[in-house]
């Protein structure tokens, strides 16, 4: 709620119609983002790149990246920056630098 509060302070400030947000359109983040941004500014046009355009995976983010000029590090590129481990009651995703301190 935090970062969406701030994020419509600061489309108030600059006189902005819309604001962003980089959740994937598979989890709840998502939903906290959008229900703040509508609760603070009832008008404000949301966009939402995962869910709207065609990225949906990192190669096809890095891609577009790469298309526009924005550069993309190196340790950003290849395998994903977690880990997942799954069980029968849930999946539990750790961040690969916590895995190797």
């Amino acid at each position: 709620p935090l970062i969406a509060k701030r994020q419509i302070e600061i489309a108030k400030e600059v006189g902005a119609d819309a604001v962003c947000h980089g959740a994937t359109g598979k989890g709840n983040d998502q939903v906290r983002f959008e229900v703040g941004y509508y609760a603070l500014k009832p008008d404000i046009k949301v966009i939402a790149p995962w869910r709207e355009w065609d990225l949906n995976s990192r190669t096809s983010l890095i891609k577009y990246a790469e298309k526009v000029g924005v550069p993309v590090p190196e340790a950003k590129r290849g395998e994903a920056p977690y880990s997942m481990d799954a069980n029968l009651l849930h999946i539990s995703y750790e961040g690969n630098v916590l895995e190797d301190p």
